[in-house]
């Protein structure tokens, strides 16, 4: 995403928490970003659109956040999947999402339905590969009743406890509670073969999530696009990491440990410039394909 889009996406945020997205207008997005009606439309086609790209700004985020603290750990161990899913409800607050996902709660609009709905699919995917990986390959019938079962103990045990004001209680605390459990639970859903999630229903949420499709080429263009705009001056550490990863993915044959070894250190090396949402994109994508690459390893998101 270039500077003038995230821009655009950085106003539209604030003015959909501060009025609400029902209540903003693309006059009001683009009189705060202090744009034309052109430059909006040039990376927008709507209002709507606009607020996938704020969504899919956090998940970003979230799915950074959730590849470091899988690194270099057993994928089987319990306390990183609850750090992990802890991850998103942290992300969401700081990224103010939650007071979005509120002021459109109640929308009758069919797209913007569907935005939520692909919003929310995105997480129980992934949480239901994320199983699999903890649990074990018998459970890959049942994955995505744990995944259903687990969303709905943590959403609404963390709803209880912002009722209560009970802010001694942490997210992971919640996620650790509700994980114990569906562990607990698993025995009795193999042993009975009961389950409401059935395969047929698996492949219909399959196919309503979009993921963007990635491959190396298009990581390389989107590095030599970011090396162009990066300062030798201003960070020399981050250029170094950005000019080893582009010379590493133009190998015949990239290896795959080192592009892991260097992800976070590069992300980091940009925090607080300029180039950070540009640097977590990059960062992101590059997860993705390792993950992609490395098939016995492949949990989407």
């Amino acid at each position: 995403m270039n500077k003038r889009k995230r821009q655009i996406t950085t106003s539209a945020r604030e003015l959909f928490i501060e009025k609400g997205f029902v209540d903003t207008s693309i006059n009001d997005i683009i009189s705060a970003a202090k744009i034309s009606k052109g430059t909006f439309y040039n990376h927008f086609a709507s209002k709507n659109e606009c607020l996938i790209a704020i969504l899919d700004q956090g998940r970003e985020e979230a799915s950074n956040r959730r590849h470091e603290l899988l690194y270099g750990k057993d994928p089987a161990d319990l306390e990183v999947l609850t750090q992990q899913v802890a991850v998103l409800m942290y992300v969401n607050r700081e990224h103010n999402l939650i007071q979005i996902f509120e002021s459109i709660s109640h929308s009758h609009d069919k797209e913007l339905k569907k935005i939520i709905l692909n919003y929310y699919l995105q997480e129980l995917e992934w949480l239901a590969n994320r199983f699999v990986q903890v649990f074990g390959e018998e459970i890959s019938t049942l994955s995505y009743e744990c995944a259903v079962q687990a969303l709905g103990m943590i959403n609404l045990s963390l709803r209880a406890v912002l009722i209560s004001d009970s802010q001694y209680i942490s997210r992971e605390t919640i996620v650790r509670i509700a994980l114990r459990n569906i562990k607990a639970i698993i025995p009795v859903m193999l042993e009975s073969k009961e389950i409401i999630i059935n395969v047929e229903m698996i492949n219909a949420i399959q196919n309503v999530v979009n993921y963007q499709s990635i491959n190396k080429e298009m990581i390389v263009e989107q590095l030599q696009g970011f090396t162009k705009e990066l300062s030798k001056d201003e960070t020399v550490e981050g250029l170094e990491y950005t000019e080893f990863l582009l010379e590493e993915l133009q190998r015949e044959k990239p290896k795959l440990f080192i592009i892991e070894s260097l992800l976070t250190p590069f992300r980091k090396a940009f925090v607080g410039t300029e180039h950070a949402a540009e640097a977590r994109d990059i960062a992101n994508n590059l997860w993705r394909y390792v993950k992609i690459e490395r098939p016995s390893e492949r949990c989407k998101r």
